[in-house]
């Protein structure tokens, strides 16, 4: 605690907060029946209780996310300070997100939530999973970052994203939304639902295509995706309990690959993958469950939730170029395309096509299992706030992976695919956890000044075992004490607390602080930990909401696990966890929004800004983050980013607004070469939308309207990958 506050003082960009803020921390509890208590981050304008709200909760309205029809969580968060994003695909459909410069790799350092249910398909064995919720379908979202999201977990450093899906209406009704796009983009949502008696019940649809806006060199194809999800509830009332059930199933097949480009390749066509992806696809499908119960007692509240999902993945993806002997270049996609950024020609010619080479594809094939119950009950004693919090659940990552295999020719043709060579040499294992947790906390109430203190308990047993090479359709466990074949257990336990308070300074100013310890748990090793901390005020005065804070995360072991997708040159032992030792991340967020008013018309205006600084403490050598020197910044966390969003309402019923993303310049790896640059870009999107009468509205959005062409992202390490192109598309939305 004391190196923290030494660390405040010695940052001049926290002063301005020190004298005004009290020393403590904030933790709270963020369900979804409690979303009104949180802040709601708007378009237009903000609601009244602003300044009352402690801690830097967020909540993006289902009003504001029908401003923009965004599908993308990546924009969609951009309005959240404090929020950093790395692009997968371009669509939104695997993002990479990092709340205060957690690692940001598939957002594994992220608590997912929807509805308040762990959505991760496996949070404690493999959260990074390659799995997010369909973002076209929710109702609104929940951001908790720092303190406020210790009550969560399991991930508690950074922060935690609630999705919201959509609510049974108290009335029959439903809505219907349709839009279409360039490159072939369809998208269909519509649900109807009501209530009558006791009885309430929702059918929800979400259907989204594209034909994708790359194109494949000398082969072409399909790089586009089809996306669906179909939910159900229904609802038990009587008096002050219910019982509510929901189901959701997914599935989706995208003509997706992982690989970016050559540094020569993306400056002859960022928008054009190699012809070995031709054969790349993601196949997922899956089924969540779920049963709450929701009391309302004389003197206490309970909230109960049992659930099951069950999720599975198959990336079948470009492995290995099969070419060292007659070529003499490495067999790593990820290898070639470095040695084609450091001038080899046989390298670039083999990317290109124009050396014949065998291409090794692999099923990077998964199953996963999440399930369990949890529950929380809260009552008021005095100035005594009270909650206490329970969760026990079981989750498993399962890996079953085969190769096959197609010959590319000298003019870039590929042959058909050939030669499924059953399951060695592909990490085949069971990876499961079993895991209670449990939190407590107190928010004490002495007038203008509110005090939280928090705690919370995480145990978890892991186990991994490795199945034999000779794998067939009966898999034979091998317990020989073997590197590749082995039956390993692991038990965690962990503590942390939180403790925080708010003052009231006048009806306009609401001072805020906070404390917590925060950890991330790591398979088979020891949890992730930091201390983090926040200072921060908030402003209200009618229409004009502004909101400052200061954070700090005092890492004591940064941790990451190899995937083939990061780059590292840990293949070999995939899954593997790798310690970068100490590291902090500081920054400063300012989130303000107004609005303007004219005759006839009003201007909405909202800016979302965060600068930060990132570090490693010390030196370090591994297969993972590779050599790393004291004073290395932390990979993909930029020096700033920023969100503005001006618009207008007329009278009319035509709106619009047009919003501009900002970000600084980062590095794929710590120890970051030429080729790992990412230059500082920019994307403005607008949309103009008029209301026609009650129920029908029509659209029109344009994505990247100036059509940059930036670096983005490099991933696999070195490989470039492009925004986005300029994409219009047009829809309307129709209630009834």
């Amino acid at each position: 605690m004391n190196k923290v506050l030494n660390r405040i003082i010695e940052d001049k960009s926290a002063l301005f907060l020190i004298g005004a803020l009290v020393v403590s921390s904030f933790a709270f509890n963020a369900n979804a029946a409690d979303a009104s208590d949180i802040e709601s981050v708007t378009i237009i304008g903000s609601k009244d209780d602003l300044k009352d709200l402690a801690g830097s909760g967020a909540i993006i309205s289902n009003e504001d996310l029908e401003k923009a029809m965004d599908t993308d969580i990546a924009k969609i968060l951009s309005a959240v300070p404090g929020m950093y994003m790395r692009t997968e695909e371009g669509y939104g459909l695997r993002p990479n997100i990092s709340i205060r410069g957690t690692a940001i790799e598939r957002s594994g350092k992220v608590t997912i939530m929807e509805d308040g249910v762990l959505v991760a398909p496996s949070p404690y064995t493999s959260s990074a999973a390659y799995y997010f919720p369909t973002t076209g379908r929710i109702h609104s979202v929940e951001v908790l970052k720092g303190p406020a999201a210790v009550s969560q977990g399991p991930q508690t450093i950074g922060g935690a994203i609630n999705l919201i899906s959509t609510p049974i209406p108290e009335v029959n009704s439903g809505k219907f939304i349709q839009e279409l796009g360039e490159n072939g983009m369809t998208r269909t949502h519509a649900y109807y639902g009501g209530t009558s008696g006791n009885f309430g019940g929702l059918v929800e649809i979400h259907d989204h295509a594209s034909d994708g806006f790359d194109s494949i060199a000398n082969v072409g194809g399909d790089t586009g995706f089809d996306k669906s999800d179909v939910v159900i509830k229904a609802r038990y009332e009587s008096g002050n309990h219910s019982l509510t059930f929901k189901m959701v199933d997914l599935d989706e097949t995208s003509n997706q690959s992982y690989v970016g480009l050559s540094q020569a390749s993306f400056r002859a066509n960022p928008r054009m993958r190699y012809g070995a992806t031709a054969y790349d696809k993601m196949m997922n499908d899956g089924e969540q469950t779920s049963l709450t119960y929701v009391g309302d007692f004389d003197n206490f509240d309970v909230v109960f939730t049992s659930w099951q999902n069950d999720y599975h993945r198959d990336w079948f993806k470009v492995s290995d170029f099969n070419n060292d002997k007659e070529h003499g270049e490495q067999d790593d996609i990820n290898e070639l395309i470095s040695d084609a950024n450091n001038g080899s020609a046989n390298a670039q010619a083999i990317l290109d096509g124009q050396l014949a080479v065998e291409i090794e594809y692999k099923h990077n094939n998964r199953f996963y299992t999440n399930e369990g119950y949890q529950f929380n009950i809260s009552t008021q004693m005095g100035i005594h706030a009270l909650t206490l919090g329970y969760r026990d659940m079981e989750d498993s990552e399962s890996r079953v992976q085969a190769h096959e295999y197609a010959d590319q020719a000298a003019d870039g043709s590929l042959s058909a695919l050939y030669g499924y060579v059953g399951l060695n040499n592909s990490n085949n294992r069971l990876r499961e956890s079993s895991a209670t947790s449990y939190y407590l906390e107190d928010t004490m109430d002495f007038g203008k000044l509110a005090v939280t203190v928090g705690y919370r308990s995480e145990d978890y047993d892991q186990r991994h075992r490795r199945w034999s090479d000779p794998a067939g359709p009966n898999l034979t466990l091998v317990r020989t004490g073997e590197a590749d074949n082995r039956d390993t257990f692991a038990t965690n336990d962990h503590t942390t607390s939180s403790f925080g308070a708010t003052y009231e300074l006048n009806d306009n100013v609401v001072l805020v602080a906070g404390f917590h310890e925060g950890m991330t748990p790591m398979f088979g090793a020891e949890p992730e930990k930091a201390d983090n901390m926040e200072l921060g005020m908030r402003y209200t005065d009618g229409t004009t909401n502004v909101e400052a804070f200061y954070f700090l995360s005092e890492y004591s072991n940064l941790s990451a696990e190899c995937t083939l997708v990061s780059g590292a040159s840990c293949d070999a032992d995939e899954s593997a966890v790798f310690s970068g030792g100490a590291a902090d991340v500081s920054g400063l967020e300012i989130s303000a929004s107004w609005i303007l008013e004219g005759e006839g018309v009003t201007y909405p205006i909202a800016l979302s800004y965060t600068s930060t600084d990132s570090e490693f403490q010390n030196s370090s050598d591994s297969d993972y983050f590779g050599t790393v020197a004291a004073g290395d910044e932390l990979p993909y966390i930029p020096d700033s980013s920023m969100s503005l969003v001006a618009g207008f309402v007329a009278d009319s019923g035509l709106s619009g607004n047009l919003r501009l993303i900002d970000v600084g310049d980062s590095c794929s790896l710590a120890a970051c070469g030429i080729y790992n640059v990412i230059e500082s870009h920019t994307i403005v999107d607008v949309n103009l939308r008029q209301s026609l009468n009650d129920a029908m509205d029509v659209y029109l959005i344009i994505e990247n309207i100036t059509d940059d062409e930036n670096i983005i992202s490099r991933a696999p390490s070195e490989g470039a990958r492009s925004q986005k192109p300029r994409t219009m598309k047009v829809g309307f939305s129709y209630k009834f």
